[in-house]
């Protein structure tokens, strides 16, 4: 029965270290590949790829945060046109002695 367990375990610790030399020498190919002139350079294309998509995502969420910011910061646009006819209105009705006064319609 001894023999037997010594048998097993023998053959489980070789087929671990066979699987670790497996994947050392799997990592050893990748690092040898990307090495290369041709390894590398689709190491650099890759990351240019991932730079841009990146990029990409940055650039959406500043264009949707200003448009956020646009919104909550400006007035609406029909607050705006009454505010501008008030202010003329107010201008057109002048007060005696105000006539050579120069209202500003923008302040």
């Amino acid at each position: 029965m001894k023999p037997l367990l010594w048998a097993v375990g023998g053959a489980a610790i070789a087929v671990v270290v066979l699987h670790q030399i497996g994947r050392a020498r799997s990592a050893a190919d990748s690092v040898a590949r990307t090495l290369t002139p041709v390894g590398f350079a689709e190491a650099v294309t890759a990351g240019l790829a991932e730079l841009r998509a990146v990029a990409g995502e940055v650039g959406e969420a500043m264009r949707e945060q200003e448009s956020t910011l646009t919104s909550q910061m400006l007035p609406d646009p029909a607050d705006e046109a009454a505010a501008r006819t008030y202010r003329a209105e107010r201008a057109s009705r002048a007060r005696p002695g105000t006539e050579d006064w120069e209202f500003d319609e923008d302040f």
